[in-house]
Parts: C-alpha cells; structure tokens; sequence
C-alpha cells in the first residue's frame, strides 16, 4: 500500500500572542540555540541523556505510526522519508539511509551538535523506532566525518559485538564484512 510523502506544511505553528511554539499540535516547544542545549546536555548524567533523547525520540515515533499505520509494513522508503522529515523539524539534520548488504545504516547530515551530539542523535533515532514498531534497535555511532555520522541500525546483542570491533580500531566497513559473517546471509542484524 502506497503511504502518502511526508507533508511539512503546518507542522510548526506560532501563536505570537500567547508566545507559543507547536509542533505538528502539539504546544509547548521551545527554540533555543543549539550551543546551549549541547552545554546542558553535556553536563547532564548518562541517564539523563538517555531519558533527553527519549523525550525527544517517542513522540517522533508515535507521530510516524500515525502517519504511516503499522511502519512494519511500511516501504523502507517510506520510513526513511517520514523519520528523516520528522528529525528536520526538530533541526537535527538531514536523514538519509545507506544499504550495506542486510544492514541499514542511517546518515545523518548537519546536525547542529557535531560529534557530540552523536549519542543523543542515536538515541533519538532508537526511541523514535522502538515508539514506532514496538522493537527495541539499537543505534551504533559507526562513522563520523566533519557534518556527517552514520548509525548502524541493529540488535542490542550485535550492537555489543559492533561497539567491541570499533573500540579495537576496526573499520566500518569492516565491521559491516564481519557483522555479516556472524549473522550469515540470512541472519537479522
């Protein structure tokens, strides 16, 4: 079944008169320059990043289900293009996605946060999906250049065995090579 493109317009509302941001409906947004959230967001506990990322991340993945219906049953194309659409309205970049062999990578460009930002960017994402299909992905940082990252879509038990490959120095691409002779040409990332 086709699913509708994602549709922007009206998505952010301001009510000058009361002095609110909406998005998508629902009030009380906030527009603060991205240098001070990254500053508050460093100086935050690993939880309470996680928690952040959460609160950012679920009602994303609750307004792609309602878009898209059951997104398990979505195109993949469908999915990218209403995940990436719903990342730029919160002003974290530009969503793309790279197949590696069965592995799905996300890319995502101009984040405002740069490398630091990377852990609450993967962690949005994996809250995002786990809203939106009832999973539980993980979201493995794999590669980072100056205004792009990749995450590495996959399990919580391969997302371990990535983390220990790119500690030990491992290439991305040779963490894909390997990941697919683990799970072999039929496993699950």
């Amino acid at each position: 079944m086709p699913h509708p493109p994602f549709d922007p317009s009206r998505a952010v509302t301001f009510d000058l008169a009361k002095g609110q941001v909406h998005l998508d409906g629902a009030p009380h947004r906030v527009l603060v320059p991205s240098e001070a959230l990254a500053k508050l967001v460093a100086s935050a506990s690993a939880e309470t990043r996680r928690e952040f990322a959460r609160a950012l991340g679920e009602p994303l993945g609750r307004r792609l289900a309602s878009r898209l219906g059951d997104p398990k049953t979505a195109t993949l194309q469908a999915v990218v293009e209403h995940l990436g659409g719903e990342l730029a309205l919160l002003g974290l970049g530009a969503l793309s996605l790279e197949r590696w062999g069965r592995a799905l990578v996300f890319v995502v460009d101009g984040s405002p946060f740069g490398k630091e930002g990377d852990e609450l960017l993967a962690a949005t994402l994996e809250a995002a999906l786990a809203e939106a299909t009832g999973r539980g992905p993980r979201c493995v940082v794999l590669d980072r250049t100056e205004a792009r990252v990749r995450l590495l879509v996959v399990s919580e038990t391969s997302a371990e065995k990535v983390r220990a490959w790119l500690e030990a120095g491992t290439s991305f691409g040779d963490v894909l090579a390997r990941l697919h002779e683990v799970n072999g040409p039929r496993g699950e990332a």
